[in-house]
This record gives C-alpha cells, structure tokens and sequence, in this order.
C-alpha cells in the first residue's frame, strides 16, 4: 500500500496543528516541586481543628507541559485507603502511623491552580493584615526571569482560590520581568543593560516593613549577551504592591567587591544576610562562587560589607541562611542602648555544614548601622547536596539561648536533617527515598515548611521531592526528642523516570 504524500504547505498546516495543541500541567499531581508554603487561617481553631493549607510551586523542569504551576491543598479534604477504610491526614500532635501513608489524590479543582513560567525556585508568602489572607511569590528562571504574585482566598466551603495579583489565572499574561522593561529611573548611566536579575532564585519577605527579597543566580552583563561588566542585585520590591512601580535593585558588588551570584536572604535587626553562590557567568557557563555571605545595610543599603569567613573556615558557597535574636542583658543595654546580639547560621556547600555565626553590633533606628563583629560558633558536617533550611522553635522561655531545632533538606541523600542546637548535633536524619532506583530516579528532597504552632509541643514538616514529585509530610511528636521524627505521609502520585534519559517520563494529563 502507497503512503499518502504530504506537500510541503500541508506539512506545514500538520506541524502547526501539533504546534498548537494546549497542553496545560496538571492539577492532579505534582510536578518538580520546588518551593512550598503552609498556612493555617487563625479561624481555623488551631493544629487540633485543622490541617491548614500547603501552597507548591511546580517546577515543570523538562517542559513536558505548557508551564510551571502553583497549587493549593486544603490538607483536611485529603485522603486515603489503609486497611479497606477512608483515611484523613493525621493532625498534628496526634498518633504517628506505624507506616507512611500515601495520599495519591490531591483532591484540587480548577479553581485552586494557576500557571506560571516554568523552571520556578522558592516560594514567599506574606498574610494581607488587611484581609488575613495569604499572598504568595514565586521567581521563575524561565524566559522572562518573572516574579509570579498570587493571591489565596477561599471558598464558601473552605476549597482554596488561586488568583494572579495581576488578574486570571495565567499568572505568565503580564507577570513582572526582572530583566525586561526596567524602568528608566533604575536604569545606570554607563552601564547600559543595568540593572538586571537574571535567574531569579530566592524569595524572602521582611513582614515588619513589607519588603520582599529576592536572589538571582545568573550575573548580569553590560551590555547584555555581552559576558563582560557583570553586577548581581539583591532585587526589592513591596509587598502590597509587587509591580515595576516599586521595584528597586541594590548592587551587591560595589567598588572593590567581586561580581557573584546569590541564593538567600534573611533579615536582621540591622543588616540583611544575603548568600553567595556558585554562579552563570555568560560565555563562562557556571563558575565557582566569588562571596559565601555580604550584609546589606537596612537603612543606608548601598553600605555593603563582607566578613571574610575564609580566614575561619574554607566553604565554596552557600545555600540558605537564618538568622534569630540572643539574648541581651539589662547591663549590656545600659551601656550600649541599641546593642544588638544575632545568631546567623549559613547552610554551606564545599564541605556540606551547617555553619553557626554569632554577630554583635549597634543598631540606633533610621541611622546606619556599626561594623559588626563576628565568630564562629560551630561547623557541623552535613550531607550532600544540602538545599534548604528552617528553624522550628521549642517554644521555650525568651531568656533561653539553645531552643532551637534546625531543619535541612539535602538532594543527595533525599532526607531531612534534624540539628539539635542544646546538644549540637544531628540527632536524626529522616530518610525520604521512594521505593525506585534512586541512581535513576533520585527523590531530591529539596524545598521545605513547618507548621510550628505556638504553644504546641509539636510540629510538622512538608519536604518537596524534586526528583519524584511528591511531598513528604515529617512529624515531630515532642519537640524535646526531635531524634523521634518520622515520615507520616506523602502527598501526590510519584513522578516516572526514564532510566536513560534520567528525566521524567511525560505522563498523559488528567484534567
């Protein structure tokens, strides 16, 4: 039998046809997530009454679909078979089951999904004093290097909606570049192509002045496509309004410093902490990070500083950071009035620790900052690949200097790490894997979130498995005995690879 032959004009017409075929991604399963967020309405009556509501961003790494995404789950309307019976999410602070349950069914609508660019990394949330409800930020390394706004509200029946800030729910229509279309009055003269933030990472939000944060790893040249002159920002913007009226970009390789790139940002009383990283450099491709760390000054932010953390201790770069208050005496205070005493631990990478810094300095409000001093409390070897990191409070006594517990999630072993700060070890590491070979299929724990509430003697972890779309639910029963922490459940159907390919396998979308 002869095959029809096909012209060139209707080779063309089929080749379009094909072209044009939507392909959203889908609402009934994770896809490469990324950053992750939970919230729980104060309404709610607590972690006794509800489970809250976790917010993922999907990645969609190797574009199996026409976008990322970002869903929300109402964590209560999920649930699950064990033993021939409907099983809910357990509540936090009740009986840990005797095995991982598996939550296959993410139970969304349309309603609760909108699409963004693809290759998305961290999420931000800031709670709207005006309304209480959440608004959610999410850089994408996409054409475009977008910064996604959404906005959550919730139905009559508590179901979560999903709304562009900018309107609709394809947040990609009109979503605010940060490369394209700055405006002039940011522009730098004799530096055309400036400023830029290229590869848009890492979010954070200051809730005390309404400021969100974000990192980019890829320099930006001048002029652009150029692979010479290369700056990196930190990028600003606030919160209530996350458009180019209130953009600003704040140089952090000023005279003298060298070009780098960054991946996080923690706010402290008078400077912010921003973590340096291995970097695109144009032409170069990816280079060997130039800062671990550089502080930016809160109220004169073109004051940049450096400590030279490599007089101490040798790292390649740096991931995430935290910071939180120590304790300050009443004689202290009498001498110094606007004393200020911080802890900054810094998840490093080249040896993989957990680096713990204690910084001391003057902060008198709306003046410029003192010269910090600093000093390494602790170096504590860490595994592979560690990603991200969160401090889950013991809900002790203010006066208390060693309550805390720190969360790190590592893509190498896929587990989450849980560092004691009393005894000043990892007292467990909480392995994730799925049940494939994770030479070819690796779980990649990446992303993290607590529920911590105040006043419970508890707390939960959501731990997004980049490699095999799932998210892991980690409970602590009694945060005295954080070694007691176990995998609860996973959230979403596992993600299929390609033993070959060592990319997933593009599964048909379910709408």
């Amino acid at each position: 039998m002869r095959l029809p032959f096909l012209t060139p004009a209707l080779l063309l017409l089929a080749a379009c046809s094909i072209e044009s075929e939507p392909n959203p991604p889908p609402s009934t399963r994770f896809v490469y997530p990324s950053g992750v967020a939970f919230w729980r309405p104060p309404a709610a009556g607590g972690p006794s009454a509800s489970n809250g509501y976790l917010f993922v961003a999907n990645a969609n790494f190797d574009n199996c679909y026409d976008s990322g995404s970002v869903v929300a789950l109402n964590l209560d309307a999920l649930s699950t078979q064990a033993d021939g019976q409907s099983v809910p999410v357990p509540r936090l602070g009740t009986a840990v089951p005797a095995s991982p349950l598996t939550f296959e069914s993410l139970a969304t609508s349309a309603d609760s999904l909108v699409q963004i660019r693809s290759f998305a990394g961290d999420m931000g949330m800031w709670v709207n004093p005006a309304n209480g409800l959440p608004r959610l930020f999410v850089p994408s390394r996409a054409e475009g290097n977008n910064l996604h706004a959404v906005d959550v509200s919730l139905a009559g029946d508590g179901a979560p909606v999903l709304t562009c800030v900018q309107g609709g729910v394809d947040c990609r229509t009109g979503a605010l570049s940060l490369t394209d279309d700055i405006p002039a009055s940011l522009q730098e003269s004799g530096r055309p192509g400036l400023p830029r933030a290229p590869s848009p990472i890492g979010v954070t939000v200051d809730d005390a002045n309404g400021t969100l944060y974000v990192t980019h790893s890829e320099a930006a040249d001048s002029p652009a496509n150029s692979s010479t002159n290369f700056e990196n920002y930190l990028v600003t913007l606030q919160v209530a309004n996350p458009t180019r009226d209130t953009l600003g970009f704040i140089p952090l390789s000023p005279e003298g410093y060298l070009y780098g790139g960054s991946d996080s940002t923690t706010v402290g009383a008078g400077y912010l902490y921003v973590s340096g990283r291995n970097f695109v450099a144009g032409d170069n491709g990816t280079v060997a990070g130039n800062f671990v760390l550089r502080l930016v000054d809160k109220t004169v932010s073109g004051r940049v500083l450096e400590p030279v953390l490599s007089s101490v201790y040798r790292i390649r770069e740096a991931r995430a950071v935290r910071v939180v208050p120590r304790p300050v005496t009443a004689a202290e205070l009498a001498v110094r009035p606007n004393f200020v005493r911080e802890r900054l631990y810094v998840l490093a990478r080249g040896p993989d620790t957990l680096l713990t810094l204690d910084f001391e300095y003057d902060a008198v409000p709306g003046q410029q900052a003192t010269d910090p001093s600093f000093r390494v409390i602790s170096a504590v070897p860490m595994p592979d690949g560690v990603s991200d990191m969160l401090i889950i409070s013991r809900q002790g006594a203010p006066t208390s200097t060693d309550t805390n517990i720190l969360a790190v999630t590592s893509t190498g072993d896929s587990a989450v790490s849980l560092y004691d700060e009393a005894l000043g070890q990892v007292v467990v590491q909480v392995p994730l894997v799925n049940s494939q070979n994770q030479t070819s299929n690796p779980s990649q724990a990446f992303g993290l979130t607590v529920d911590n509430p105040a006043g419970v003697n508890a707390a939960r972890l959501f731990v997004t498995n980049f490699g095999d779309g799932q998210v892991a639910i980690v409970d602590i029963p009694d945060l005295t005995r954080p070694q007691d922490a176990k995998l609860v459940a996973r959230l979403g159907t596992q993600q299929q690879r390609d033993p070959n390919q060592g990319t997933s396998v593009c599964q048909e979308n379910q709408p």
